[in-house]
């Protein structure tokens, strides 16, 4: 082998090496950005079932409200009803107690 072909051989083994060096550098910096990435997507899946737990529970207390609304409508319907019988049977006593011009 000639001195030329052994320097030819040696920049082509340098060259290689550079090149192996540099990937395992990028596979590194890929292996830590992945490990990173799967940490956040544990973080998030957690916020997610958190978020997922609010949201049932807002539906929740919402029909409760909506249920309590609509039983307050119920009885304030019912309270109207029982005043206006209460307002008949006061004007029907009054009636009755009145002493009739004919008396």
């Amino acid at each position: 082998m000639s001195t030329n072909d052994t320097r030819t051989l040696e920049q082509t083994w340098t060259l290689l090496e550079e090149k192996l060096d540099g990937l395992t550098a990028r596979h590194r910096d890929l292996t830590s950005e992945n490990a990173r990435l799967k940490g956040a997507v544990v973080e998030l899946s957690a916020e997610r079932d958190r978020l997922k737990r609010e949201v049932a529970d807002a539906r929740e207390l919402l029909a409760r409200q909506e249920e309590a609304a609509s039983k307050s409508s119920r009885y304030e319907t019912e309270r109207d009803e029982v005043r206006g019988r209460i307002e008949r049977l006061l004007k029907s006593l009054e009636a009755a107690e009145t002493p009739t011009a004919d008396a």
